[in-house]
């Protein structure tokens, strides 16, 4: 057998080695946890193509809530897509009206200009609860999924300092498999 190895990087940041003259492996990376591995993802829900921890009993400052979040590798969710926020609304460990989540929205950078705070893309207008936002007493600055009607979901700004619960968003993990031959 050679000891002669070759590494090949490329540029989407898969790999493959070359044993000259006994074996060849290829690798592949795929977004998500295949069910058959059996891996645990708690304290996350795997919802669609998404991974949360939906916090349904700790009260948090929206500041708070992110360090929350962080702690665990993730961030408070952001949904790109009402379909999104559908979902989530969806699980079936979010129940009651009237409860308020907070998200990574907010215009503190720059008031009446809502971003998501992770990662600077306008919220969609499609995702507001009808008058919203609406900064009423001039301090909502943060932003809220809130469930004011049990099947109708939508975001609510609201003052920063305030106790909610929270909704964290994990990075998707990755899968990497090799095949050697």
């Amino acid at each position: 057998m050679s000891a002669n190895f070759t590494l090949f990087l490329t540029a989407l940041g898969l790999f493959s080695v070359s044993l000259t003259g006994a074996y060849n492996i290829a690798s592949h990376v795929a977004d998500g946890v295949p069910a058959y591995l059996n891996i645990t993802i708690a304290p996350f829900v795997q919802i669609g193509d998404g991974y949360y921890l939906i916090e349904q009993k700790v009260l948090k400052t929206c500041f708070q809530a992110q360090l929350e979040c962080r702690k665990l590798g993730a961030d408070l969710v952001s949904f790109e897509t009402r379909k999104e926020m559908e979902a989530v609304h969806a699980h079936p460990s979010i129940t009651g009206e009237r409860l308020q989540f907070w998200t990574s929205g907010t215009d503190l950078a720059k008031q009446g200009e809502h971003v998501w705070f992770t990662n600077s893309k306008p919220l969609s207008k499609d995702v507001w609860f009808p008058g919203e936002p609406n900064n009423s007493g001039g301090n909502e600055r943060c932003v809220t999924l809130w469930y004011k009607f049990a099947d109708s979901p939508g975001l609510n700004d609201l003052p920063c300092e305030r106790l909610h619960r929270y909704i964290c968003e994990a990075p998707t993990p990755k899968t990497a498999s090799f095949v050697i031959w």
